[in-house]
């Protein structure tokens, strides 16, 4: 019984020992190697001061279905299902690759995920506008504002506008 206290003993000692070896070695890894944060495996636990708080994404904004104005306008993920149809998140994959192509002036890959969207999620007579979105997440949840908001067009379905 001896033996196993030693033994453990000893296990604690190396085990604080390659901590305080790992800590300090995380530490000098920013303090010694010029524009690098972190050196993997060891870590200056720097990970949230380096995360970018803007976020950026392409969205619909639907203001008629049928021939009825919608006011305000709704946004793709908020709509009714009488207007969006389908798995709503791979839907927001074809508005995120439409507007891309759009903001790129890519014609031709606009129209292929025009008739994507258009064939796919979204139901009846609709006219909705494509935006551009730039923004801080925790301004836009405290005061519902973006940094940039941008339209590049706005379309019907069926249209060739």
């Amino acid at each position: 019984m001896g033996s196993n206290s030693t033994s453990l003993r000893q296990f604690r000692s190396r085990l604080i020992v390659v901590l305080i070896v790992y800590f300090a070695v995380g530490i000098a890894s920013q303090k010694l190697t010029p524009g690098v944060d972190e050196v993997f495996p060891f870590f200056g636990w720097s990970l949230f001061s380096s995360v970018p708080n803007e976020g950026q994404r392409f969205t619909i904004l639907i203001d008629e279905h049928d021939g009825q104005a919608i006011n305000p306008p709704v946004g793709f993920l908020d709509a009714p299902d009488s207007i969006v149809t389908g798995n709503r998140y791979v839907g927001r994959k074809v508005i995120n690759k439409l507007g891309r192509a759009k903001k790129r002036g890519r014609g031709r890959r606009v129209k292929k995920y025009r008739r994507l969207l258009e064939s796919n999620y979204l139901q009846g007579e609709v006219r909705y506008e494509l935006v551009y979105e730039r923004y801080d997440p925790l301004e836009k949840w405290e005061t519902g504002e973006s940094r940039e908001f941008t339209s590049l067009g706005r379309f019907e379905t069926g249209g060739s506008k």
